[in-house]
């Protein structure tokens, strides 16, 4: 018996690994994207780092060796570079054998050859006596026994099945701004700063300055640079975790009279982080969101043949987050097991998978807490009061947006949905007087236990 059509929903760096890896495994699979043929050609073109323990295992699939895997992906190939981090390893890590890859063009290496349906948007998605339906906003319905949602963070597949499944937004202000310079003024003005590596990054206090090479050509160089900090409170115009997707292109004076505030910066800090320059470039007020799919709710979606993988599935916040590399390793791992052990089990590749899944999420916090010199994140309260308690037996009602500081130990912070009776309970990790976890409450009262709150 033939194995069934594996129905992939995203043609981004997760739904075209599991693509390259079914096929290269005799497993036929079909991949949907909302986008055109001539955007996906054009997107994504910034740089990701990947880690040995990630790429490693693909390069069978790609029937190539490392270097020249290297050399083909790496944001400064077109000078013959393998993409080269910064001298220093990074936040939290031992790791120095990374590189730093452009997506686009890894993009377009695992997409040769595969059967890809662009202008597919997933609109719906229900399931009935074994099989699934999927609706798309051009008006085509198709069924498919089994479907894997390899969508990103804000994923329609998993909104399908796990309503109760929502972003954990951190409290950072950051903004990502993309320019170019010629080749002659990066060799005079950032070269001789760089010393042959792509990621550069300065600390001034708490706010965090990095500028990395996206891509190079003939004629230009990409440059993608952040200005990140801890939130200050409600009235902070860069934190603003309600706002819309396209709230993200809106930039207040707030962050160029940051800017100026840093003062004469050095090079090539200085010639990147400059508020008047700054204003023509393409910017963005990003958000450093997580989820963790809760298990039992994965293992649902399995029962009815829809699996997770990537960011669908646990999300990590840009800065700091093992995004790419995760998503590689879930979608090898997968094609492996599908092929191992058929589809009758799915819920049986999500075994495997639980405690890694989360891991990488605490990692990614952790991590974006040490690149701002935090010993963790924050508690925050952003849609609902909170009702906190004391080990000693006393109580505060906390307001919307409230920030705890002052609370010595947090050792468990959980919710209760007024609705469903649902306990959602993340641990958090011990500090004094700083910034430890974050929580966004769900309905109208949340419980956060705590041992002291001054």
């Amino acid at each position: 018996m033939s194995p069934p059509t594996i129905s992939i929903v995203g043609a981004g760096l997760s739904g075209l690994v599991l693509g390259r890896c079914l096929k290269q495994r005799g497993t036929p699979c079909i991949i949907f994207d909302r986008d055109t043929a001539a955007a996906a050609a054009t997107r994504y073109s910034y740089g990701i780092t990947l880690y040995p323990w990630a790429y490693r295992p693909l390069l069978r699939y790609l029937d190539l060796n490392e270097a020249t895997f290297q050399k083909t992906v790496a944001v400064d190939s077109y000078i013959g570079g393998v993409g080269r981090l910064s001298s220093h390893t990074r936040h939290g890590s031992n790791e120095t054998d990374g590189f730093r890859a452009n997506r686009r063009k890894l993009e377009k290496m695992l997409r040769e050859g595969l059967d890809v349906r662009w202008e597919h948007d997933l609109t719906e998605i229900s399931s009935e006596e074994g099989s699934n339906s999927m609706v798309f906003g051009n008006g085509q319905k198709l069924q498919a026994s089994i479907v894997v949602g390899a969508d990103g963070p804000h994923s329609q597949v998993r909104r399908a099945f796990t309503p109760n499944s929502n972003f954990t937004i951190l409290p950072y202000a950051v903004y990502n701004g993309k320019c170019r310079v010629d080749p002659k003024t990066f060799e005079d003005k950032f070269a001789p700063h760089m010393n042959g590596a792509n990621v550069i990054e300065h600390r001034i206090g708490q706010t965090l300055l990095q500028i990395t090479v996206a891509d190079r050509t003939e004629t230009s160089v990409s440059i993608s640079y952040t200005y990140s900090r801890p939130a200050r409170g409600l009235a902070d115009l860069g934190f603003t975790p309600e706002r819309s997707a396209a709230g993200a292109s809106r930039i207040t004076d707030q962050l160029f009279d940051e800017v100026r505030s840093l003062g004469v910066l050095e090079e090539p800090f200085g010639e990147v982080f400059d508020a008047e320059k700054m204003r023509t470039d393409r910017l963005l007020n990003w958000l450093m969101r997580s989820i963790s799919v809760d298990a039992a709710e994965l293992n649902t979606g399995a029962g009815r043949g829809i699996l997770l993988v990537g960011d669908a599935a646990h999300a990590t916040p840009i800065l700091g987050g093992d995004g790419a590399n995760a998503a590689i390793q879930d979608c090898v791992d997968l094609a492996e097991y599908i092929v191992q052990n058929g589809t009758s089990d799915l819920a049986g590749f999500y075994g495997t998978k639980d405690e890694t899944w989360r891991s990488y999420v605490r990692d990614g916090e952790d991590r974006l807490a040490k690149m701002h010199g935090q010993a963790g994140a924050s508690l925050w309260c952003l849609e609902t009061t909170v009702r906190v308690e004391s080990l000693s037996g006393t109580y505060a009602t906390v307001p919307i947006g409230s920030h705890l500081d002052g609370i010595e130990r947090v050792y468990e912070i959980s919710a209760r949905t007024t609705m469903e009776d649902q306990i959602h309970t993340r641990r958090a990790t011990r500090g004094t007087g700083s910034c430890w976890d974050m929580y966004n409450a769900h309905q109208s009262m949340g419980i956060a236990a705590a041992e002291d709150v001054f």
